[in-house]
């Protein structure tokens, strides 16, 4: 009986420790999207032919990702350097949440069914791989991260 009180009381305090914290959290501002950045330092002169080669492959992969409602947008922006370290292409691809990054096999399908069509409507695997080894010779991927949104309550 001893050890059941414990146990009750054990847990009773856990639940309002659990409790108090949840009331602690910040009300002014609250989780948003879900966003997968890349950062790409290109070549000195290749920003626009990396670019146009995105448009190849990239872009359309993209286009198909978010009608089958994988993500939610994708969008590409440019910079100048700021130091030799620095990069100059920044990718993002929003998410609705975390759950919708996680492997299950109804997404991989169709990750992978997007991916068919974009590679049969560019001629085949041998012209995909193609466009995908002359990014090699143009950029250096610099880092890859994952952040989310938190969009502040005025």
């Amino acid at each position: 009986m001893k050890h059941v009180l414990r146990t009750l009381t054990l847990a009773l305090l856990v639940a309002s420790t659990t409790v108090s914290f949840a009331q602690d959290e910040p009300d002014s501002y609250t989780a948003g999207s879900v966003y997968r950045v890349t950062m790409v330092r290109t070549e000195a002169n290749s920003q626009r032919k990396y670019l146009e080669q995105l448009a190849e492959i990239y872009v359309p992969v993209m286009e198909a990702a978010k009608k089958e409602g994988l993500i939610k947008s994708y969008t590409i922006l440019t910079g100048s350097f700021g130091n030799e370290q620095d990069f100059d292409v920044m990718m993002l691809t929003e998410f609705e949440n975390m759950a919708a990054m996680d492997e299950n096999p109804e997404r991989e399908a169709k990750w992978k069914a997007v991916r068919a069509r974009v590679r049969d409507a560019k001629g085949g695997k041998a012209a995909v791989d193609a466009v995908q080894e002359s990014y090699h010779g143009m950029r250096t991927m610099v880092g890859n991260k994952l952040m989310r949104q938190q969009i502040i309550k005025p």
